[in-house]
């Protein structure tokens, strides 16, 4: 894990705190709150990614960080929801307002668990075909019992097959890991004849 993921993570978290609070003064589902304050962290994290004008902007030493705050303020008034202008004010005081794309990424895991939904990725060494990933996605779900969002990857270090990770547990059945079995049992045949 990155440390721009773990920062967003932990921040993530503080962000989900806002929005629970938001949610219960406003007396609004939770679900729909969290989706649009995602919606709005998404953009956020556009505008303000690394190179883009304001990016560059809100970074700039030359910039008094009265002159940043108030930017991002004007900007954000009656355009986002209360809770985000809050964090984005964070972000900016904090000096992290270059890691919202990573929030956002955090945040969107925060989103789909509280919809009942938990992320697996599968990673193979070639693309998988749309009827490979829908039958490899329903047998996912039928044996976890859970609803997921499949997340595909490519890795051509595996030579062949896949394994998917779902949270902490991870079914490998890659060529690379298959051979690297057989091998150590060789070695162990050898070693003990």
């Amino acid at each position: 894990m990155s440390q721009d993921a773990s920062i967003g993570g932990r921040y993530a978290r503080a962000l989900l705190l806002l929005t629970q609070h938001q949610a219960a003064k406003s007396r609004e589902p939770l679900v729909p709150v969290l989706e649009r304050t995602l919606a709005e962290l998404d953009s956020l994290a556009a505008l303000t990614a690394p190179g883009s004008p304001l990016g560059n902007f809100l970074v700039d030493p030359q910039i008094s960080p009265a002159d940043r705050r108030k930017l991002l303020e004007h900007g954000l008034k009656g355009r986002a929801m209360p809770s985000v202008q809050v964090f984005a004010d964070l972000l900016l005081r904090k000096r992290r307002i270059g890691i919202t794309a990573a929030v956002a990424r955090e945040f969107k895991a925060i989103v789909e668990r509280a919809k009942g939904l938990e992320r697996a990725t599968v990673v193979s060494a070639v693309p998988l075909t749309e009827t490979e990933i829908q039958r490899l996605h329903g047998e996912l779900e039928r044996t976890t019992g859970k609803k997921l969002v499949l997340e595909r990857r490519l890795d051509p270090t595996l030579l062949g097959g896949a394994y998917v990770r779902i949270g902490d547990h991870v079914v490998d059945r890659s060529v690379k890991t298959l051979l690297e079995a057989i091998a150590h049992q060789l070695y162990e045949v050898h070693v003990s004849q």
